[in-house]
Formats: C-alpha cells, structure tokens, sequence
C-alpha cells in the first residue's frame, strides 16, 4: 500500500438494515485530486466519514498514508469538510478557525497564524471579524475549505462543496480548491452529483453507484469514454444490418440489444449519421427508429469497459 495516499479494499456499511457500501475498492494518488461522482445516496458520502474517521466500517481495510483508517494517525493528517458544515451563532471566521485549529492539535499562535495565511489565500482576510452565518452559500464554503487546510493536512476530504452554487460560485471554489492544493501539497479527494462539475480540477475520477465504486479512471480515460456517440437502430431488416454495419472500420461497437434493435458506438458521430441513409439504402431495409442517447455510467460500464469495476 505505500506510494499511495489511499488505498482501501473491500469496504462494507450498513445503516441499519440498509447497505450503504459494498466491497468498495479505491486508490488515491498522493498528491492529486480525486473526484468521486454518483448520484445521491449512491456512497460518496460514507465513504468520506469512513476516511475521514467518523465511522467505522464494518468490514474490508484500509490505509491513509500508510496509517490505518480511522487511527488517531490518519485523523491527524486528514481535513475534512461534510456536505453541510457546520458554523457556530457566537463565534467570528477568526474565532471558528482558530477553535476548530486547536481541537486539531494546533497552539492558538499557530493557529491564527494559518487562519491568517489561508484567509488572505482565498481572500477572506477582511471578513474575519464577522460571523459567518450571514454569508453567502460560497463564501461558507470557503471558510468551510479553509477550515480543513488548517492542521497542514496530507489528505483533504470535501463532501460535494459545490451543490447549491451557481456557475460563478463553483468556478471560484474549484479555483481555490486548486490553489490550496498545490500550494500546500496536499490530496484532495473531492465528491459531486456529476463528473463534469469536477473534471477541471480532478487527476482521475471514481465512479460510485449502490455502494460499490464502478469505473476509476484517469481524467483522459473518462472524456475519452464520454466523447463516443452512442446510436440506437430498428430497421426491417437488422440480420443484414448487423453484417454491413462492421466494414464501417469508424464503428468501434456493434452490438445487437432489447427489443430487437441494434447499438452502435462510434468517434465518429456526424459520419455515421451522415452513412446510416446510404446504409439501409443498400440493403432494402426501412429504417423503424434511430437516435442518439446519452453516454451514460451504464453504458460505459456494460459495453465499454466490461473489465474495469475496481
């Protein structure tokens, strides 16, 4: 497990009778971010308290940085932000950094002296002495971000910190996100409803869908497997069609599905719909139905990468 800032196997947690993870697998690279997408309630966020040692799983292991999860090792070198942070009615940003930067271990002179620093960072250095409930949605979520940098941690945890934002609001959260990366040499395991929220910060990506991790893949890998069209056909005649369609060298994916119609993927999306005409043409056919659907995780997961659930 060395070389990696995570790497957990097998993980498994139930809420009550409701199984939240089942044998979930994932690597993390040090240094990079990592993006974790699904829809709700698909994992991402128990796999977050997991790593971030709130709760327990209850079966499979894991390491972060070589320390056991959920060890007072691995807690010390972890930042967390939970999908909903939580800000206190009586404390200023500047009281709140530096109560929370204490229970992490630091003094209070070195505690304000990374609220200082990470502050002007994000520029927030001039709200300090105001309470941060009366913030706006961004702005709570990087005090929030600010908060888990404090104790210099290796590995940052942040729990879909862009749901409720506009386009405004998520871009400069990713920047920050970005920047306080880099700067601090930190691993930022980062969550989001949609991949594409993320890719412009994350290094690679893991699917997550019924507590399981699908698909992890590198950020090229995954646009790459996005970039296909993917075409539904029904003609009168899909026997012959399914011996034609392969001499198309452009056509990466023949494959005959439900209901008696053909799938076809392929780069090359205008050239297909532009042939598909001269195609039933040629073998009498009438052509019953054909679309274009969205590239989506199952699709990926069934046709493209049938060998790549992690």
């Amino acid at each position: 497990m060395s070389g990696k800032a995570v790497v957990i196997q097998n993980l498994s947690y139930k809420y009550g009778p409701k199984i939240a993870l089942r044998d979930f697998n994932l690597e993390v690279q040090t240094g990079v971010i990592h993006g974790l997408a699904g829809p709700t309630s698909a994992g991402k966020t128990t796999v977050m308290n997991i790593l971030a040692g709130t709760i327990k799983a209850v079966g499979g292991i894991g390491k972060i940085f070589n320390h056991r999860l959920g060890s007072l090792e691995a807690r010390k070198i972890t930042g967390y932000v939970p999908a909903r942070p939580a800000f206190y009615s009586n404390l200023t940003v500047w009281e709140y950094l530096i109560y929370l930067g204490m229970i992490s271990g630091l003094s209070k002179a070195e505690a304000g002296r990374r609220a200082n620093m990470l502050l002007k960072e994000v520029d927030l250095y001039e709200f300090r002495d105001k309470n941060p409930l009366g913030f706006t949605p961004g702005m709570k979520t990087k005090i929030a971000i600010v908060q888990s940098f404090m104790p210099s941690p290796q590995l940052v945890l942040l729990d879909e910190p862009l749901t409720g934002l506009d386009e405004s609001g998520r871009q400069s959260i990713l920047q920050i996100i970005r920047e306080l990366s880099f700067s601090h040499g930190s691993t930022v395991i980062i969550s989001a409803l949609n991949w594409r929220d993320i890719e412009s910060i994350a290094a690679a990506i893991t699917f997550v869908d019924n507590g399981r991790a699908i698909i992890s893949a590198g950020i090229d890998e995954i646009r790459n497997l996005y970039s296909f069209g993917v075409f539904r056909l029904n003609t009168s005649d899909n026997r012959i069609l399914l011996n034609i369609l392969p001499r198309l060298a452009y056509l990466q994916h023949i494959i005959q599905v439900e209901n008696n119609c053909v799938m076809v993927m392929t780069k090359a999306k205008e050239q297909f719909r532009k042939d598909i005409p001269a195609i039933i043409n040629s073998i009498n056919a009438e052509l019953y139905h054909f679309s274009e659907e969205e590239v989506n995780q199952k699709i990926i997961q069934r046709y493209l990468l049938p060998d790549k659930e992690v």
